[in-house]
């Protein structure tokens, strides 16, 4: 594809300077060379975010969690419909852009194995040490309850109810005693839409799939909001037909696919990030609408009893995706134009191994190598937090912050001391082998990581 046709005079000047901060490959399409450090702060503070969403539920009226506060309260029911929105779309869709970049240095069969061990050993790790002691905890809440956790454990990983009723369901049944892997079913989800996803990223890499997510940023870039709109019938539609699901984030975990497959175009093409800036407030506008919409339903069928989960679809399932999808636009539009305003050219040229690097990106660096533990972790440091935190003779407002101080300074701690610094825990987690620092390694060395 020949490189970018001079600019029209109704283009905008975040399309130009996202435009002017792209190297354009020849034959390729409009991309960005070399790994993009913002994206890593933008999933590293999603992941943060977590602790402070997580926390959230155990004081939200109406949503079961594995420690509730025993009087839960409706503002924070409020705040986990709007978190839900948009939190783990934008994972799935900062994954995908991750997969684009990763493919660069990489054939498929390589691809494909990273991420198995990247992806799969992980969730092995947190299914037999991290889910258990949650559903421990919960199930002690219970009267009667006096197992060991030995057993309880034996119980719990039952191998035949976990192949059976995992993929499929993403529960299982044992000892008459429902499931869940809690929250890694992001990773056996993400797993497995890059690896079914894998013939059709190489298509798109290939000389025809690029002409055609060349033409479909071309159609973005005359027409953003009209593309981005359109981009959002997909997600809708399979929202309405399979309905929202409680135990993938509050979406059907089919629907992910869809911002992971966007986020992989938008990594393509500079175009998609310009028409993403250029839709951001009529963006903004839809997602605070059909956010108001949502809520009011929400309010209407909690008023005569009727849980959203059962009562609202498909309707409400489909405004879901709408409002999810919208709020999508917004953020990665008012970030692509705060990008765009304050790249300085040349910032994408490599830096001599002298060049003192900025702190900004160190802690970029730091946040893309910690994210996979992080994320690993925290839902399990919550729980047992919130374990002893709930039984405070404290109102929530006192509770709460507390609650997100400490679970957020103790799963880093653990990181740290725990997981960072050895090697068996760092194939447990995920985790590539430890690098030397930045001085010590060559350019070549640094240029291989992206």
């Amino acid at each position: 594809m020949p490189a970018t046709a001079p600019a029209g005079p109704d283009e905008r000047p975040a399309a130009a300077a996202v435009a002017a901060a792209t190297r354009v490959p020849a034959g390729g399409p409009p991309s960005r060379a070399s790994r993009r450090p913002e994206l890593d702060v933008m999933r590293a503070l999603v992941v943060a975010g977590l602790v402070v969403f997580h926390s959230a539920v155990v004081f939200a009226a109406g949503a079961s969690w594995f420690v509730k506060d025993p009087r839960p309260s409706l503002g924070f029911t409020v705040f986990l419909l709007w978190g839900s929105l948009w939190g783990m779309p934008l994972l799935f869709l900062v994954s995908g852009m991750g997969v684009r970049y990763a493919m660069r240095s990489r054939p498929a069969g390589a691809f494909a194995a990273e991420r198995l061990a990247r992806l799969g050993i992980p969730f092995i790790t947190g299914l037999v040490l991290l889910v258990p002691p949650m559903f421990y905890l919960e199930q002690l809440a219970q009267p009667g309850f006096h197992q060991p956790y030995w057993r309880f454990w034996l119980t719990f990983m039952n191998i035949p109810s976990i192949a059976g009723g995992l993929l499929p369901g993403g529960t299982w049944s044992s000892g008459g005693v429902n499931f869940d892997p809690a929250h890694l079913w992001f990773l056996y989800v993400l797993l497995v839409f890059s690896l079914v996803l894998l013939p059709l990223f190489g298509y798109l890499r290939g000389p025809r799939g690029a002409r055609l997510a060349g033409r479909a940023a071309g159609l973005a870039a005359r027409h953003p909001v009209a593309t981005l709109a359109a981009a959002a019938v997909p997600v809708m539609v399979t929202e309405a037909v399979f309905g929202p699901d409680v135990n993938t984030g509050g979406w059907e975990r089919t629907a992910y696919v869809f911002p992971f497959l966007y986020g992989f175009l938008i990594a393509a093409d500079a175009r998609f990030e310009s028409a993403l800036a250029r839709a951001r407030w009529p963006a903004l506008a839809a997602a605070a609408a059909a956010t108001a919409g949502l809520l009011g339903w929400a309010a209407a069928l909690n008023a005569a009893g009727t849980s959203v989960l059962t009562g609202a679809a498909p309707g409400w399932a489909a405004l879901q995706g709408l409002a999810g999808w919208a709020w999508l636009v917004a953020i990665l539009g008012f970030g692509a134009a705060f990008t765009a305003r304050h790249h300085k050219p040349g910032a994408g040229e490599p830096r001599p191994v002298a060049a003192a690097e900025p702190t900004w990106r160190r802690a970029a660096r730091y946040a893309n190598q910690a994210v996979l533990p992080f994320y690993l972790l925290h839902e399990p440091v919550i729980v047992a937090v919130a374990w002893v935190i709930v039984r405070w003779h404290a109102p929530a407002l006192v509770k709460y912050p507390v609650l997100v101080a400490v679970s957020f300074t103790a799963t880093l701690g653990i990181y740290e001391l725990a997981v960072r610094r050895y090697r068996p825990t760092r194939l447990l987690f995920g985790m590539k082998a430890r690098q030397l620092p930045v001085g010590e390694r060559s350019l070549e060395a640094r240029a291989a990581e992206g």
